[in-house]
């Protein structure tokens, strides 16, 4: 079977009443099989939480609240989160399984939850940036497609409101819908100047590896590193091979393994990897894919990895991603490889004003319009029927889940 995975936009069935996948732009070519592995999640130090009374809710001093869910908190993700923001960043599930449990209470969501298309699963403001597509050129796009697959796209907008109001209180969510129906609709949007200077930095930087991460030929070691097994290097080396986009000549320099400890990903494993390919340095990282945490409100069957990557990529940056991403298994886990440029730019709202983070995440809430009008069919229909939904649903909504997420990160802290 040929291993390089093969961009495509794929078409779903069976994604229930109202769900529909159009094809991108592009042709379908060449779908790829999947390789049958299972797929599993880790099983890391947790802090079981039960759902408490609807009494005790925060949530009830204005409004009726949502109803809680059981669910088990990872340890280290929550000494990891900071605030309430950074709380919602961690459990992503714990959002959708909130939305699953609570859909007659979100006004909003529940007149909109009948459009599917291809969600990228965890949108909030710091998951947006720059990379360098495959001809060089740099595109500003989500960045992050760990969650992604098919489900009502009205959820990413939905939870991208949510986090974005969690980091600003004064979100006009209005502006964001507004943003959203013009991407939807393939609209001329003003480009705020933080992201116009990301682009630039983008292709100042390049395709060469980060210099704060690579040091000669060596990958610069931190305390959350280990050095690989044979068993594992043989394991990457084997994976490689698999990896498009790479040289004949290709030469593995150095590789660890390591993990993050915050965020949706945080403890899963990952692999960093330093190559000579053919006369260049190229920084590439493995990274476990489990299931997306879309899997409470998924439109239909979630895909094996392979296919749910290659689509999400495609969908969130079109026909010009770099050959040197892929799918490949990994000691009986799948791993997706992605490479580590320099110019490879995320985005931070620390580094900017107020205003600026405000033009930023409409302008991202625009972005992500762009994203959906490649998988939602009708997508003209589809951005006047969200703009018709009243500011005051969706003012109940967001109102709704970051109370929760505001009284459940204080209860857990």
């Amino acid at each position: 079977m040929k291993k390089t995975i093969t961009l495509v936009a794929l078409a779903f069935a069976n994604l229930g009443a109202g769900a529909a996948i159009a094809a991108a732009a592009d042709p379908v070519q060449d779908l790829l099989l999947s390789t049958g592995l299972n797929e599993m999640r880790l099983a890391p130090a947790v802090l079981p939480v039960a759902a408490p009374p609807l009494a005790l809710n925060r949530a009830q001093d204005k409004t009726k609240g949502l109803s809680d869910v059981t669910y088990t908190f990872d340890r280290e993700k929550l000494d990891a989160a900071a605030d309430p923001f950074h709380f919602l960043r961690s459990y992503v599930d714990y959002f959708y399984l909130l939305v699953k449990a609570n859909r007659g209470a979100l006004a909003a969501v529940s007149a909109a939850d009948d459009v599917a298309g291809w969600c990228v699963g965890d949108a909030h403001p710091e998951n947006f940036g720059v990379l360098i597509q495959n001809n060089g050129g740099s595109l500003f796009t989500m960045n992050d497609v760990d969650d992604s697959g098919p489900c009502p796209v009205a959820l990413d907008l939905y939870r991208l409101m949510t986090s974005a109001r969690l980091y600003d209180q004064n979100t006009k969510l209005g502006k964001l819908v507004e943003a959203y129906a013009a991407g939807l609709q393939g609209q001329a949007y003003e480009m705020p100047v933080p992201v116009a200077d990301m682009l630039r930095k983008s292709q100042k930087k390049g395709m060469v590896p980060d210099p704060k991460k690579v040091s000669g030929n060596t990958l610069v070691r931190d305390t959350h590193m280990n050095e690989l097994s044979k068993t594992e290097l043989d394991r990457v080396k084997t994976a490689l091979a698999g990896v498009g986009g790479l040289s004949s000549r290709v030469k593995l320099l150095d590789a660890v393994s390591t993990s993050k400890v915050g965020g949706g990903s945080g403890g899963l494993l990952r692999y960093e990897v330093l190559l000579d390919n053919g006369g260049a340095l190229l920084h590439l990282e493995f990274k476990e894919e489990v299931t997306p945490s879309i899997y409470p409100v998924a439109a239909g069957q979630i895909p094996l990895t392979p296919e749910r990557i290659s689509t999400t990529l495609r969908m969130g940056q079109g026909a010009g991603v770099s050959a040197f991403y892929g799918v490949e298994p990994v000691a009986g886990k799948y791993m997706f490889i992605r490479p580590r440029f320099d110019g490879n730019v995320g985005m931070s709202l620390a580094k900017q004003n107020d205003k600026d983070n405000k033009d930023i995440i409409r302008y991202e809430a625009y972005v992500l319009g762009i994203i959906h009008g490649r998988s939602v069919q009708h997508a003209g229909k589809w951005a006047k029927q969200v703009q018709n939904i009243p500011g005051s649903d969706w003012e109940n909504d967001v109102e709704l889940m970051t109370r929760q997420f505001e009284w459940k990160f204080s209860q857990l802290k």
